[in-house]
């Protein structure tokens, strides 16, 4: 029995594609923003070269977890939007909800470096993550229930292994959560742990794919 397709309104699939990746562009031009380049002052000063990189190294390595955090949630995102055939508005209204979350990102994780000290900020960046993970698994499962909305021709198999990646980014952040509670230090470098389970988890869907004969995800 053929499914009820509805008509696309007058925000299209496409557009929010452009405007996801204009977000995320933006998004990573304000983390790039938080590295300090050398001033003439720190030239003609005192101060060494050495000196002065090491007095960056905390913000350089924000900026490189930040930005492969916003490397996984990219894919993330797009897992989901690879299934989407047509956008309507509860799935619009998620997606703005989880982009405009994404801003919050270089914000929280440059004030984790600031105030180094204080539990409340790496809270506050696992919190974030927290809402943007459930805000992608949301939307996976709504669209994953909603048959005007889906892709065809995705198998049980497919959709089980996009479920577990949709719960590694909120499972972290609620790990995070709890390890930053106890006052312990650089909690926010828990994602590798979750990039690594993503990477496995992807290397083994497409070795199971590729014998079985099945798409990629």
């Amino acid at each position: 029995m053929p499914r009820f397709i509805q008509a696309e309104g007058p925000v299209t699939k496409v557009n929010v594609g452009r405007l996801t990746n204009t977000i995320f562009v933006f998004t990573l031009l304000f983390l790039f923003k938080n590295i300090r380049m050398p001033t003439f002052g720190d030239i003609i000063g005192e101060g060494s070269s050495d000196k002065f990189g090491l007095t960056q190294l905390p913000d350089i390595l924000s900026f490189l977890l930040a930005f492969l955090i916003l490397t996984m949630i990219w894919i993330l995102a797009f897992h989901i939007f690879h299934m989407v055939t047509r956008i309507d508005r509860v799935y619009l209204y998620l997606h703005l909800a989880m982009l405009m979350m994404l801003i919050m990102i270089p914000i929280t994780s440059h004030y984790t470096v600031i105030f180094s000290g204080k539990s409340l900020f790496p809270i506050m960046f696992h919190s974030v993550m927290l809402v943007i993970g459930l805000l992608l698994f949301i939307e996976w499962f709504y669209i994953s229930r909603t048959p005007a909305l889906f892709r065809e021709g995705t198998n049980g198999w497919q959709m089980h292994c996009i479920t577990i990646k949709m719960l590694l980014l909120p499972v972290t952040a609620v790990a995070g959560i709890l390890l930053a509670s106890c006052d312990l230090p650089f909690t926010q470098y828990i994602y590798f742990v979750t990039m690594v389970a993503l990477a496995l988890t992807s290397a083994y869907t497409w070795m199971n794919l590729k014998t079985t004969g099945g798409g990629v995800v």
